[in-house]
Protein backbone atom coordinates (compact mmCIF):
# COMPACT_ATOMS: atom_id res chain seq x y z
CA UNK A 1 0.00 0.00 0.00
CA UNK A 2 2.76 2.43 0.96
CA UNK A 3 4.59 1.69 -2.28
CA UNK A 4 1.44 2.45 -4.30
CA UNK A 5 1.03 5.81 -2.53
CA UNK A 6 4.66 6.76 -3.29
CA UNK A 7 4.18 5.71 -6.91
CA UNK A 8 1.00 7.76 -7.18
CA UNK A 9 2.68 10.87 -5.82
CA UNK A 10 5.73 10.38 -8.06
CA UNK A 11 3.50 9.93 -11.11
CA UNK A 12 1.80 13.25 -10.36
CA UNK A 13 4.92 15.25 -9.57
CA UNK A 14 7.37 13.81 -12.11
CA UNK A 15 5.82 15.61 -15.14
CA UNK A 16 6.09 18.89 -13.21
CA UNK A 17 9.74 18.27 -12.34
CA UNK A 18 10.38 17.17 -15.92
CA UNK A 19 8.99 20.42 -17.33
CA UNK A 20 11.17 22.44 -14.99
CA UNK A 21 14.31 20.63 -16.16
CA UNK A 22 16.62 22.12 -18.76
CA UNK A 23 15.63 19.44 -21.30
CA UNK A 24 12.45 17.40 -20.83
CA UNK A 25 12.24 13.69 -21.59
CA UNK A 26 9.86 14.43 -24.46
CA UNK A 27 12.08 17.11 -26.01
CA UNK A 28 15.45 15.40 -25.53
CA UNK A 29 17.17 14.61 -28.86
CA UNK A 30 16.65 11.05 -30.04
CA UNK A 31 15.97 9.18 -33.32
CA UNK A 32 12.46 8.98 -34.78
CA UNK A 33 10.14 6.33 -33.39
CA UNK A 34 10.51 2.95 -35.07
CA UNK A 35 13.28 1.63 -37.32
CA UNK A 36 14.96 -1.55 -38.53
CA UNK A 37 18.74 -1.72 -38.08
CA UNK A 38 20.77 -4.46 -39.77
CA UNK A 39 24.00 -6.12 -38.77
CA UNK A 40 26.03 -7.64 -41.64
CA UNK A 41 25.75 -11.29 -42.60
CA UNK A 42 23.54 -13.92 -44.20
CA UNK A 43 20.42 -15.70 -42.89
CA UNK A 44 19.61 -12.92 -40.40
CA UNK A 45 18.28 -13.39 -36.92
CA UNK A 46 15.27 -11.14 -36.29
CA UNK A 47 15.36 -9.30 -32.95
CA UNK A 48 12.96 -6.83 -31.35
CA UNK A 49 14.49 -4.11 -29.15
CA UNK A 50 11.64 -2.76 -27.05
CA UNK A 51 11.16 -0.39 -24.16
CA UNK A 52 12.33 2.97 -22.87
CA UNK A 53 15.78 3.53 -21.39
CA UNK A 54 18.76 2.87 -23.66
CA UNK A 55 16.64 1.59 -26.58
CA UNK A 56 15.37 5.15 -27.11
CA UNK A 57 18.75 6.32 -28.39
CA UNK A 58 19.10 9.47 -26.30
CA UNK A 59 21.46 12.01 -27.83
CA UNK A 60 21.98 10.43 -31.27
CA UNK A 61 20.37 11.18 -34.62
CA UNK A 62 19.65 7.63 -35.79
CA UNK A 63 19.27 4.17 -34.30
CA UNK A 64 22.36 3.11 -36.30
CA UNK A 65 24.35 5.25 -33.83
CA UNK A 66 22.41 4.16 -30.75
CA UNK A 67 22.05 0.88 -28.90
CA UNK A 68 20.24 -0.84 -31.79
CA UNK A 69 23.05 -0.26 -34.30
CA UNK A 70 25.85 -1.16 -31.92
CA UNK A 71 23.99 -4.27 -30.75
CA UNK A 72 23.22 -5.46 -34.29
CA UNK A 73 26.86 -5.18 -35.33
CA UNK A 74 28.24 -6.69 -32.12
CA UNK A 75 25.85 -9.66 -32.30
CA UNK A 76 26.63 -10.35 -35.96
CA UNK A 77 30.34 -10.34 -35.14
CA UNK A 78 29.74 -13.19 -32.68
CA UNK A 79 27.19 -15.25 -34.62
CA UNK A 80 28.67 -14.68 -38.11
CA UNK A 81 25.07 -14.19 -39.27
CA UNK A 82 23.00 -11.15 -40.02
CA UNK A 83 21.11 -9.47 -37.20
CA UNK A 84 17.98 -7.45 -38.02
CA UNK A 85 16.87 -5.38 -35.04
CA UNK A 86 13.42 -3.80 -35.12
CA UNK A 87 13.18 -0.91 -32.67
CA UNK A 88 10.06 -0.26 -30.59
CA UNK A 89 11.20 2.47 -28.22
CA UNK A 90 9.75 5.50 -26.51
CA UNK A 91 10.81 7.33 -23.33
CA UNK A 92 7.45 6.56 -21.70
CA UNK A 93 6.94 3.02 -22.96
CA UNK A 94 5.68 0.78 -20.16
CA UNK A 95 5.77 -2.98 -19.75
CA UNK A 96 2.04 -2.99 -20.37
CA UNK A 97 2.49 -1.16 -23.70
CA UNK A 98 5.09 -3.70 -24.83
CA UNK A 99 2.72 -6.52 -23.91
CA UNK A 100 -0.13 -4.95 -25.89
CA UNK A 101 2.12 -4.59 -28.93
CA UNK A 102 3.32 -8.19 -28.82
CA UNK A 103 0.34 -10.01 -30.27
CA UNK A 104 1.02 -13.69 -31.02
CA UNK A 105 1.44 -12.83 -34.70
CA UNK A 106 3.99 -10.11 -34.00
CA UNK A 107 5.92 -12.14 -31.46
CA UNK A 108 6.20 -15.03 -33.93
CA UNK A 109 8.27 -12.80 -36.26
CA UNK A 110 11.18 -12.62 -33.84
CA UNK A 111 13.92 -15.02 -32.81
CA UNK A 112 14.63 -12.93 -29.72
CA UNK A 113 13.33 -9.89 -27.84
CA UNK A 114 15.61 -7.49 -25.98
CA UNK A 115 13.68 -5.54 -23.33
CA UNK A 116 14.97 -2.27 -21.87
CA UNK A 117 12.38 -1.17 -19.31
CA UNK A 118 12.74 0.37 -15.87
CA UNK A 119 14.08 3.91 -16.17
CA UNK A 120 10.72 5.68 -16.25
CA UNK A 121 9.35 3.26 -13.66
CA UNK A 122 12.28 4.09 -11.37
CA UNK A 123 11.56 7.83 -11.61
CA UNK A 124 7.89 7.17 -10.93
CA UNK A 125 8.82 4.96 -7.93
CA UNK A 126 6.74 2.04 -9.17
CA UNK A 127 6.33 -0.43 -6.32
CA UNK A 128 8.40 -3.59 -6.45
CA UNK A 129 5.27 -5.73 -6.13
CA UNK A 130 3.64 -4.10 -9.13
CA UNK A 131 6.88 -4.21 -11.13
CA UNK A 132 7.22 -7.93 -10.43
CA UNK A 133 3.61 -8.57 -11.43
CA UNK A 134 3.85 -6.63 -14.70
CA UNK A 135 7.26 -8.03 -15.67
CA UNK A 136 6.23 -11.61 -14.89
CA UNK A 137 3.04 -11.09 -16.87
CA UNK A 138 4.97 -9.82 -19.89
CA UNK A 139 7.42 -12.74 -19.84
CA UNK A 140 4.56 -15.23 -19.47
CA UNK A 141 2.76 -13.54 -22.35
CA UNK A 142 5.79 -13.84 -24.65
CA UNK A 143 6.22 -17.53 -23.82
CA UNK A 144 2.55 -18.53 -24.15
CA UNK A 145 0.35 -19.51 -27.04
CA UNK A 146 2.95 -20.80 -29.50
CA UNK A 147 5.11 -23.87 -30.06
CA UNK A 148 8.35 -21.87 -30.26
CA UNK A 149 8.61 -18.57 -28.41
CA UNK A 150 11.32 -15.92 -28.85
CA UNK A 151 14.26 -15.85 -26.47
CA UNK A 152 14.27 -12.84 -24.14
CA UNK A 153 17.12 -10.69 -22.85
CA UNK A 154 16.04 -8.36 -20.06
CA UNK A 155 18.38 -5.38 -19.76
CA UNK A 156 18.57 -3.70 -16.37
CA UNK A 157 17.45 -0.10 -15.99
CA UNK A 158 20.21 2.48 -16.21
CA UNK A 159 21.23 3.81 -12.83
CA UNK A 160 21.51 7.43 -13.95
CA UNK A 161 19.26 10.08 -15.52
CA UNK A 162 19.03 10.34 -19.31
CA UNK A 163 18.31 14.09 -18.97
CA UNK A 164 19.50 16.66 -16.40
CA UNK A 165 17.27 16.59 -13.27
CA UNK A 166 17.68 17.77 -9.71
CA UNK A 167 20.18 15.84 -7.60
CA UNK A 168 17.47 14.87 -5.08
CA UNK A 169 15.12 13.45 -7.72
CA UNK A 170 17.97 11.72 -9.51
CA UNK A 171 19.39 10.06 -6.42
CA UNK A 172 15.97 8.71 -5.38
CA UNK A 173 15.37 7.32 -8.86
CA UNK A 174 18.80 5.70 -9.09
CA UNK A 175 18.28 3.99 -5.75
CA UNK A 176 14.89 2.71 -6.89
CA UNK A 177 16.34 1.50 -10.21
CA UNK A 178 18.73 -0.71 -8.23
CA UNK A 179 15.79 -2.17 -6.32
CA UNK A 180 13.85 -2.87 -9.52
CA UNK A 181 16.91 -4.47 -11.11
CA UNK A 182 17.31 -6.78 -8.11
CA UNK A 183 13.68 -7.82 -8.53
CA UNK A 184 14.23 -8.43 -12.25
CA UNK A 185 17.15 -10.77 -11.56
CA UNK A 186 14.97 -12.80 -9.22
CA UNK A 187 12.07 -12.99 -11.69
CA UNK A 188 14.27 -14.11 -14.59
CA UNK A 189 16.12 -16.79 -12.59
CA UNK A 190 15.03 -20.28 -13.65
CA UNK A 191 13.09 -19.24 -16.76
CA UNK A 192 13.94 -21.09 -19.96
CA UNK A 193 15.56 -18.98 -22.73
CA UNK A 194 15.31 -15.79 -20.65
CA UNK A 195 18.39 -13.96 -19.40
CA UNK A 196 19.10 -10.83 -17.38
CA UNK A 197 22.05 -8.53 -18.07
CA UNK A 198 23.02 -5.18 -16.58
CA UNK A 199 22.96 -2.44 -19.21
CA UNK A 200 26.69 -1.77 -18.94
CA UNK A 201 26.09 1.97 -19.33
CA UNK A 202 27.73 4.14 -16.70
CA UNK A 203 27.82 7.93 -16.77
CA UNK A 204 30.83 9.43 -14.92
CA UNK A 205 30.08 11.30 -11.72
CA UNK A 206 30.98 14.66 -13.26
CA UNK A 207 28.34 14.27 -16.00
CA UNK A 208 24.80 15.36 -15.05
CA UNK A 209 23.13 13.14 -17.65
CA UNK A 210 23.53 10.92 -20.69
CA UNK A 211 23.13 13.96 -22.95
CA UNK A 212 26.24 15.69 -21.57
CA UNK A 213 29.14 14.37 -23.65
CA UNK A 214 29.74 11.61 -26.20
CA UNK A 215 27.02 8.96 -26.36
CA UNK A 216 28.52 6.46 -28.82
CA UNK A 217 31.00 4.92 -26.34
CA UNK A 218 28.18 4.39 -23.82
CA UNK A 219 25.98 2.60 -26.35
CA UNK A 220 28.93 0.57 -27.56
CA UNK A 221 29.74 -0.52 -24.00
CA UNK A 222 26.12 -1.53 -23.42
CA UNK A 223 25.97 -3.47 -26.70
CA UNK A 224 29.16 -5.36 -25.84
CA UNK A 225 27.57 -6.38 -22.53
CA UNK A 226 24.31 -7.55 -24.13
CA UNK A 227 25.59 -9.13 -27.37
CA UNK A 228 27.25 -12.27 -25.90
CA UNK A 229 24.08 -13.15 -23.96
CA UNK A 230 21.86 -12.47 -26.98
CA UNK A 231 24.13 -14.42 -29.33
CA UNK A 232 24.16 -17.42 -26.99
CA UNK A 233 20.38 -17.55 -26.91
CA UNK A 234 20.11 -17.12 -30.68
CA UNK A 235 22.68 -19.77 -31.54
CA UNK A 236 21.03 -22.38 -29.34
CA UNK A 237 17.47 -21.52 -30.29
CA UNK A 238 15.25 -23.50 -32.66
CA UNK A 239 15.60 -22.71 -36.35
CA UNK A 240 12.68 -20.75 -37.79
CA UNK A 241 13.59 -20.30 -41.43
CA UNK A 242 10.06 -19.60 -42.66
CA UNK A 243 7.55 -17.18 -41.15
CA UNK A 244 4.00 -16.58 -42.36
CA UNK A 245 3.16 -13.11 -43.63
CA UNK A 246 0.63 -11.11 -41.62
CA UNK A 247 -1.45 -9.23 -44.19
CA UNK A 248 -3.00 -6.89 -41.65
CA UNK A 249 0.36 -5.80 -40.24
CA UNK A 250 1.76 -4.81 -43.63
CA UNK A 251 -1.41 -3.23 -45.05
CA UNK A 252 -0.27 0.41 -44.66
CA UNK A 253 3.04 -0.18 -46.44
CA UNK A 254 1.20 -2.07 -49.20
CA UNK A 255 -1.11 0.89 -49.76
CA UNK A 256 1.90 3.20 -49.95
CA UNK A 257 3.63 1.11 -52.62
CA UNK A 258 0.46 0.89 -54.67
CA UNK A 259 1.01 4.59 -55.43
CA UNK A 260 4.75 4.32 -56.08
CA UNK A 261 5.81 5.61 -59.50
CA UNK A 262 8.98 4.69 -61.32
CA UNK A 263 10.99 7.70 -62.49
CA UNK A 264 13.79 8.02 -65.04
CA UNK A 265 17.10 7.84 -63.26
CA UNK A 266 15.40 6.34 -60.22
CA UNK A 267 17.96 4.98 -57.70
CA UNK A 268 16.13 1.64 -57.64
CA UNK A 269 16.91 1.09 -61.32
CA UNK A 270 20.54 1.99 -60.73
CA UNK A 271 20.79 -0.48 -57.84
CA UNK A 272 19.34 -3.30 -59.94
CA UNK A 273 21.69 -2.59 -62.84
CA UNK A 274 24.68 -2.55 -60.49
CA UNK A 275 23.73 -5.91 -58.99
CA UNK A 276 23.22 -7.49 -62.43
CA UNK A 277 26.63 -6.31 -63.62
CA UNK A 278 28.40 -7.52 -60.48
CA UNK A 279 26.81 -10.99 -60.48
CA UNK A 280 26.60 -11.49 -64.29
CA UNK A 281 23.06 -12.90 -64.19
CA UNK A 282 20.21 -12.84 -66.71
CA UNK A 283 18.02 -10.44 -64.76
CA UNK A 284 17.56 -8.70 -61.43
CA UNK A 285 13.89 -8.02 -60.68
CA UNK A 286 11.91 -6.14 -58.08
CA UNK A 287 8.38 -7.39 -57.45
CA UNK A 288 5.70 -5.76 -55.31
CA UNK A 289 3.44 -8.29 -53.58
CA UNK A 290 0.02 -6.95 -52.64
CA UNK A 291 -3.05 -8.80 -51.40
CA UNK A 292 -3.91 -10.48 -54.72
CA UNK A 293 -1.16 -9.93 -57.26
CA UNK A 294 2.56 -9.72 -57.86
CA UNK A 295 3.54 -6.62 -59.84
CA UNK A 296 6.90 -5.95 -61.45
CA UNK A 297 8.21 -2.58 -60.24
CA UNK A 298 11.60 -2.69 -61.92
CA UNK A 299 13.71 -5.18 -63.89
CA UNK A 300 16.97 -5.26 -65.79
CA UNK A 301 15.43 -7.58 -68.43
CA UNK A 302 11.85 -7.02 -69.69
CA UNK A 303 9.31 -9.55 -68.42
CA UNK A 304 5.62 -9.81 -67.59
CA UNK A 305 4.40 -6.83 -65.55
CA UNK A 306 1.70 -8.48 -63.42
CA UNK A 307 0.64 -11.98 -62.40
CA UNK A 308 -1.64 -13.61 -59.81
CA UNK A 309 -0.12 -13.90 -56.38
CA UNK A 310 -1.12 -17.54 -55.95
CA UNK A 311 1.79 -19.94 -56.50
CA UNK A 312 4.23 -17.14 -57.27
CA UNK A 313 7.88 -17.50 -56.31
CA UNK A 314 7.72 -14.00 -54.85
CA UNK A 315 4.87 -15.05 -52.58
CA UNK A 316 6.97 -17.91 -51.24
CA UNK A 317 10.06 -15.72 -50.83
CA UNK A 318 8.08 -13.16 -48.84
CA UNK A 319 7.98 -15.69 -45.97
CA UNK A 320 11.77 -16.20 -45.82
CA UNK A 321 13.41 -13.27 -43.96
CA UNK A 322 16.86 -14.68 -44.67
CA UNK A 323 16.19 -15.21 -48.37
CA UNK A 324 15.30 -18.16 -50.59
CA UNK A 325 17.77 -19.82 -52.97
CA UNK A 326 16.88 -22.54 -55.49
CA UNK A 327 20.08 -23.63 -57.20
CA UNK A 328 18.29 -25.67 -59.88
CA UNK A 329 14.61 -24.94 -60.45
CA UNK A 330 14.25 -27.80 -62.94
CA UNK A 331 15.51 -30.34 -60.40
CA UNK A 332 13.35 -29.10 -57.53
CA UNK A 333 9.90 -30.80 -57.43
CA UNK A 334 8.37 -27.70 -55.82
CA UNK A 335 9.34 -25.52 -58.79
CA UNK A 336 10.10 -27.73 -61.80
CA UNK A 337 6.61 -27.37 -63.30
CA UNK A 338 6.49 -23.57 -63.24
CA UNK A 339 5.74 -22.05 -66.69
CA UNK A 340 8.93 -19.97 -66.70
CA UNK A 341 10.95 -23.15 -66.02
CA UNK A 342 9.35 -25.59 -68.52
CA UNK A 343 8.90 -22.84 -71.14
CA UNK A 344 10.62 -19.60 -72.15
CA UNK A 345 12.84 -18.20 -70.75
CA UNK A 346 13.62 -21.69 -69.23
CA UNK A 347 14.89 -20.42 -65.91
CA UNK A 348 17.14 -22.67 -63.84
CA UNK A 349 18.37 -20.49 -60.97
CA UNK A 350 16.50 -18.30 -58.48
CA UNK A 351 17.54 -16.27 -55.43
CA UNK A 352 15.23 -13.82 -53.69
CA UNK A 353 15.18 -11.67 -50.57
CA UNK A 354 12.20 -9.80 -49.09
CA UNK A 355 12.24 -6.00 -49.23
CA UNK A 356 10.83 -4.59 -46.02
CA UNK A 357 8.99 -1.46 -44.99
CA UNK A 358 10.54 0.74 -42.27
CA UNK A 359 8.47 -1.19 -39.72
CA UNK A 360 10.01 -4.46 -40.88
CA UNK A 361 7.07 -5.87 -42.86
CA UNK A 362 7.88 -7.72 -46.13
CA UNK A 363 6.13 -6.02 -49.05
CA UNK A 364 8.32 -6.68 -52.07
CA UNK A 365 10.95 -9.13 -53.31
CA UNK A 366 14.34 -8.48 -54.87
CA UNK A 367 15.19 -11.52 -56.98
CA UNK A 368 17.94 -12.82 -59.24
CA UNK A 369 17.21 -15.31 -62.03
CA UNK A 370 19.37 -17.05 -64.57
CA UNK A 371 19.03 -19.66 -67.30
CA UNK A 372 21.83 -21.75 -65.82
CA UNK A 373 22.44 -23.18 -62.37
CA UNK A 374 24.71 -21.23 -60.05
CA UNK A 375 26.53 -21.55 -56.74
CA UNK A 376 25.10 -18.99 -54.36
CA UNK A 377 26.46 -19.15 -50.83
CA UNK A 378 26.18 -17.11 -47.63
CA UNK A 379 28.40 -14.31 -48.93
CA UNK A 380 26.24 -13.80 -52.03
CA UNK A 381 23.04 -13.89 -49.97
CA UNK A 382 24.52 -11.29 -47.63
CA UNK A 383 25.22 -9.01 -50.61
CA UNK A 384 21.71 -9.54 -51.97
CA UNK A 385 20.20 -8.85 -48.58
CA UNK A 386 22.19 -5.63 -48.22
CA UNK A 387 21.04 -4.53 -51.67
CA UNK A 388 17.44 -5.30 -50.70
CA UNK A 389 17.85 -3.00 -47.70
CA UNK A 390 19.07 -0.19 -49.99
CA UNK A 391 16.15 -0.79 -52.35
CA UNK A 392 13.78 -0.61 -49.39
CA UNK A 393 15.32 2.70 -48.32
CA UNK A 394 14.78 4.10 -51.82
CA UNK A 395 11.20 2.84 -52.13
CA UNK A 396 10.17 4.20 -48.75
CA UNK A 397 12.16 7.43 -48.80
CA UNK A 398 9.00 9.55 -48.38
CA UNK A 399 7.05 7.04 -46.28
CA UNK A 400 5.89 8.09 -42.83
CA UNK A 401 4.92 5.20 -40.49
Amino acid sequence: MRGDVKHGLATVFFPIIDRLAGITWSAAPRPPHGAVVRGPGHDPHRVLLAGGSSAVGWGVTSHELGLAGHLARATSTITHRGTDIEVLADPRMSLRAVREYLTPERASRFDAIVLTPGTMEAYQLLSVARWAKELSGLLDHIASGRDVSPAVVLVGAEEFSPVPLSRFVGSRAVAHARVLNASSRSIVAGRQRVAYVDSGMSVPADRPSLLDGEQAPLYSTSALAIAPILAELLEHGPALLRRPVNEGERARAVRYLQGWQRLDGDPVIQLLDTLKNVLHVRSVDLFFVDEDAVTLLSATTPTGSKRPRADSLSTVTLEYPGGLVVADLAADPAHSSRPEVVGPPHLRFYAGVPVESPEGHPVAVLSIVDTKTRDFGPTEIAHLRRMAALVGDALFENYRP
